[in-house]
C-alpha cells in the first residue's frame, strides 16, 4: 500500500540548498544575514559608480543622478551649462 518506499539516501549530506527535504530551524537568521549582505554589497556598488560617473554633456531633461553627481554639484567646468531649452 502506498506506492514504493523511499529510496535510500546519505544521512549526511551537504549542499548549497540544504540537502534532502531541507527545513533549516535558523532560516530567519540566515535569511537575514544574506539580506543584509545584499545590502551592503549594493550600497557599496552603488558609491563606486557615483564617484566614477562623468558626463560629457549636459543632460536634456532632468535625471536622478543629478542628485548625487559630483559634477552637478561642483561647477569646476564653466562650459558645462545647461542647455538653453531647459
Amino acid at each position: 500500500m502506498g506506492g514504493t518506499p523511499r529510496k535510500p539516501y546519505p544521512k549526511t549530506v551537504w549542499s548549497p540548498a540544504g540537502g534532502w527535504w531541507a527545513q533549516p530551524k535558523t532560516w530567519k537568521r540566515n535569511t537575514a544575514i544574506v539580506s543584509i549582505g545584499i545590502v551592503i554589497v549594493s550600497g557599496l556598488i552603488f558609491k563606486k559608480s557615483a564617484e566614477l560617473e562623468h558626463r560629457v554633456v549636459y543632460p536634456r531633461v532632468w535625471v536622478p543622478s543629478m542628485l548625487w553627481a559630483k559634477q552637478f554639484k561642483e561647477n569646476d567646468d564653466p562650459y558645462f551649462k545647461p542647455p538653453k531649452s531647459l
